[in-house]
């Protein structure tokens, strides 16, 4: 059979050959690309979604030394609710901690001892506290600066009563006269009620009192001599 095709058409359907050649080789490592890039998207998508529940603040309650300064961490807050309420560790922790700050006495850091009291107070307990320090017969102008008050926690009982949490503090009280060198030792119990409130007024309150400890009543007694 006679070949009815010239050679101008053989190179052009030669040509009209590899063109759709290169279309169609350029079509697949396209959607090769294509599906190699969705693939890692989907992979970013779903490595992100894994990864969110474990990127979270979490806040530390931390105490500070009184004496020394030095920084512990307490517990760890999950949540808003405060964490270990009923921890007897904290709860020793803080009321005897309340205990020395109010009753101790020293004149540099008197100031700080008289606010923080009252952020760990019940409205009622601070208005109280308040009236020690107010007047003319206050106990700044009876001890001025040249008395000292340390006081040395003995011992820590909780119970309850009536649905309240209560703390007995045993400790001694040693009154200090730095002008004549001498003191004076008297052991007491404190008898104080208190809870955790979650809400603190400003934020100060919040720092320095993170689990919301509050004092509600609070009493001091000599200890009976036996």
């Amino acid at each position: 059979m006679k070949n009815v095709f010239s050679k101008d058409d053989v190179e052009a359907m030669s040509y009209n050959s590899n063109v759709r050649y290169l279309i169609e080789v350029s079509n697949k490592r396209a959607w090769l690309v294509s599906f190699i890039f969705g693939f890692i998207a989907i992979m970013s998508i779903i490595a992100v979604f894994l990864l969110t529940p474990l990127k979270q603040s979490v806040p530390y309650v931390i105490r500070v030394d009184n004496v020394t300064g030095m920084v512990d961490i307490i517990s760890t807050l999950k949540d808003q609710t405060v964490v270990s309420k009923n921890s007897e560790a904290l709860d020793k922790y803080f009321t005897a901690n309340y205990v020395k700050l109010r009753e101790q006495y020293y004149w540099d850091i008197l100031e700080q001892d008289y606010y923080t009291v009252q952020v760990f107070s019940s409205n009622r307990i601070s208005a109280e506290y308040q009236k020690i320090y107010a007047g003319a017969n206050s106990r700044v102008k009876n001890l001025q600066n040249s008395v000292e008050v340390e006081i040395q926690i003995i011992s820590v009982v909780l119970t309850n009563s009536a649905g309240a949490n209560v703390a007995t503090i045993r400790f001694n009280e040693i009154v200090k006269d730095l002008q004549s060198k001498t003191s004076k030792q008297t052991t007491k119990v404190a008898t104080l009620t208190y809870e955790y409130v979650k809400e603190l007024t400003t934020e100060k309150e919040r720092i320095m009192n993170p689990l919301g400890f509050k004092v509600n009543t609070y009493r001091i007694d000599s200890e009976i001599a036996r």
